[in-house]
């Protein structure tokens, strides 16, 4: 997985962008950047891993990407890692805030369905067999490495999918309601 002290090379204008906000935080004398990537839950959840949860439960084809590798990061354990930066004020600088561990969105969606006890109906496609509006990288997996070493562990990827999904907060499950168990 890429580390902080790799050199960024943005795909295009929306990676770009965000390489510039963290010069411009740069620029300040005490800054943090937390990267994060494949970010699903929160109170509006509309992310992809919303999309194929949402699938799975109503018995759909899910189209997912074979060959894009993704550190997914929940919102909950990125709320509470930024706390944690903020009260042990490790060095200044950027830090990647993802959940651990390295996959592929076919293997998220694997794990999605047989948490919630459902096939895995899925269409395994190549990212560049989909027309997409923003350029996007086949490997975009961060080490959360500096963040461990300054004394914040990011649980793995699938325990914190699990407890998403336990939580019932995704879109399917309005006010927390399971009616699909």
């Amino acid at each position: 997985p890429y580390r902080e002290t790799d050199v960024p090379r943005p795909a295009g204008n929306y990676g770009l962008s965000k390489l510039l906000g963290e010069w411009f935080a740069a620029d300040a004398p005490a800054h943090y950047v937390l990267r994060v990537e494949s970010l699903f839950g929160g109170e509006r959840a509309k992310s992809s891993i919303d999309r194929i949860l949402d699938a799975i439960r109503r018995q759909e084809v899910v189209r997912v990407f074979a060959d894009r590798t993704v550190t997914p990061s929940y919102v909950e354990d990125v709320a509470n890692a930024t706390m944690r930066v903020v009260e042990l004020r490790p060095p200044h600088g950027v830090y990647h805030c993802v959940n651990s561990g390295v996959t592929t969105w076919d293997v998220i969606a694997e794990e999605a369905a047989r948490l919630l006890g459902r096939p895995a109906l899925l269409d395994r496609v190549s990212a560049d067999s989909v027309p997409m509006r923003a350029r996007r990288p086949k490997y975009c997996a961060l080490s959360n490495e500096k963040l461990r070493r300054a004394g914040i562990q990011m649980p793995p990827w699938h325990e914190a999918l699990a407890r998403y999904i336990e939580s019932g907060s995704s879109p399917s499950f309005p006010g927390g309601s399971r009616s699909d168990d």
